[in-house]
């Protein structure tokens, strides 16, 4: 069990934005600090420590989390697998959440799954400027419930991603996404017909569509 407080930047209920989960209601838990420094990344305002909004203990986190009528719920970040979020898990999938980590790809999974999680997993395209630290070795450890993500700006990233599907076997779902305002998603619904990528789920983040690109807490 974690004894120091968690970093928090923000917690809230919204939508789930982009995933298998899109339009259902969920509850978000965003830690501060992040390993990465994407060119594209949309949640700089949680790349530190210095960061947190407010320091959590579990029992706080977990008495704000219950607070929601919802039993789904989102860790993210920031990168939330830098975070000691093992035991926390635990307690949620004990207590029948349906638990969702978005993670950056570039840090361990969990040896062993917490009852109830699913994995959210970035790689990281070229243009993101991170590839080269994605941990790979993570793809053995997820199944069909998980989902891989891609994150596009250029064509040159659509084909990379091409290339990763073609060499690493991926039971996760396969979701790509442009970058917002990089690219236009009717380029990738063109990418995945004219290359025949059957098991790839063009998507959009939902969020900004509905609200405002750059609001919080939605």
């Amino acid at each position: 069990m974690k004894t120091e407080p968690f970093p928090v930047v923000e917690l809230f209920d919204s939508i789930d934005g982009e995933g298998k989960r899109t339009g259902y209601m969920a509850i978000f838990v965003r830690f501060a600090g992040c390993n990465l420094r994407c060119s594209y990344c949309d949640t700089a305002y949680a790349w530190t420590a210095a960061d947190a909004r407010e320091q959590l203990t579990e029992e706080e986190l977990l008495a704000r989390i219950h607070a929601y009528p919802w039993k789904r719920i989102t860790l993210t970040g920031g990168e939330p697998m830098l975070q000691p979020i093992e035991h926390l898990c635990r307690v949620l999938g004990s207590e029948g959440y349906d638990i969702n980590i978005e993670t950056n790809g570039a840090v361990p999974l969990f040896d062993v799954r917490p009852q109830g999680l699913f994995y959210t997993m970035d790689i990281k395209s070229p243009s993101s400027g991170e590839r080269e630290k994605m941990h790979m070795e993570n793809l053995k450890k997820l199944n069909a419930d998980d989902v891989v993500k891609f994150v596009v700006g250029t064509e040159a990233d659509l084909l990379d991603m091409e290339k990763i599907l073609k060499a690493y076997p991926i039971p996760a779902q396969i979701y790509v996404s442009p970058v917002f305002g990089k690219i236009k998603p009717a380029q990738l619904v063109e990418f995945v017909r004219k290359h025949g990528l059957a098991d790839v789920c063009v998507q959009v983040q939902l969020h900004k569509v509905i609200w405002d690109p750059e609001r919080r807490g939605v």
